[in-house]
């Protein structure tokens, strides 16, 4: 089975491209499928109050599977729902695979909505888990997952490096959109740097493994013994060997990651 363009031109030439009239409680959302693309309140309520006044429009149809399962017309849907509608009509269509119902599904999302970066790199997760278990895949898969993303390969690459090397918190905040998926990549390569410079990694937004914080006049106690340590000739490493020091956060004083990362750096504390 080929990504999207002969799987979907398959799925049309099974298509028997009837509208039908059925029943909006015979409808159901793919779970999977609709926790990646999140339904706008306010257009699904802007859908609605049409449908109220005008109906249905028939020229754009509920897109399903033989099952009833809803692969594109979401927002059309819950607004169908919302206006009161008994039926609505649909078009179904036969899919061989539960995997070619999902590339579909992501070919028509991606055709018609704006994605945020949240939903591009889950959609990068679906689609390459989908390629990796065709043993029929041929040539590069960033090239190909671009192309259905519509991203470069560049792109793509960013988002395989950010599953491989994120942590839980990271990707959490890509999912909300708190990060960009290039900035992401950019914290992760920053931190490899610091790291293979020998730099200190800095935590960020964590607490302390004893649960107590520590106080401004502590920190400002702990940066003069650095210094004064340093200008004692004494290196980095060794001082932060001194047990006076280890109990020193920079995450317990809620400084920028700017702020902690520069003052890390400059007096050598973790």
């Amino acid at each position: 089975m080929k990504l999207f363009g002969n799987a979907t031109k398959k799925a049309n030439d099974k298509d028997n491209a009837k509208i039908k009239m059925v029943e909006v409680s015979q409808l159901r959302f793919d779970r999977d499928f609709k926790n990646v693309f999140q339904q706008e309140n306010d257009k699904v309520a802007e859908i609605a109050n049409d449908m109220k006044a005008n109906g249905f429009d028939k020229s754009r149809p509920i897109i399903v599977t033989e099952a009833y399962i809803i692969v594109d017309g979401h927002s059309r849907f819950m607004a169908a729902k919302k206006a009161g509608l008994e039926k609505v009509p649909v078009i179904i269509k036969k899919f061989d695979s539960r995997d070619e119902t999902i590339e579909y599904e992501y070919k028509m999302q991606l055709n018609s909505r704006r994605l945020t970066d949240g939903e591009y790199f889950a959609a990068f997760l679906k689609l390459d888990e989908i390629r990796r278990s065709n043993p029929n895949a041929q040539g590069s898969s960033d090239e190909a997952i671009g192309r259905q993303l519509n991203k470069s390969a560049r792109q793509v690459c960013k988002m395989r490096e950010i599953a491989k090397k994120a942590d839980a918190a990271l990707l959490d905040k890509i999912q909300n959109g708190s990060v960009s998926i290039n900035k992401a990549h950019e914290m992760i390569k920053a931190a490899e740097a610091r790291k293979k410079t020998g730099e200190i990694e800095v935590p960020v937004e964590t607490s302390s493994n004893t649960g107590k914080g520590i106080n401004s006049d502590s920190f400002k106690l702990g940066v003069l013994f650095v210094l004064s340590e340093l200008e004692k000739g004494r290196k980095k490493s060794q001082i932060l060997k001194d047990k006076r020091i280890a109990k020193l956060e920079l995450g317990e004083l809620n400084l920028s990651e700017e702020d902690a990362v520069r003052i890390s750096q400059r007096f050598g504390i973790a």
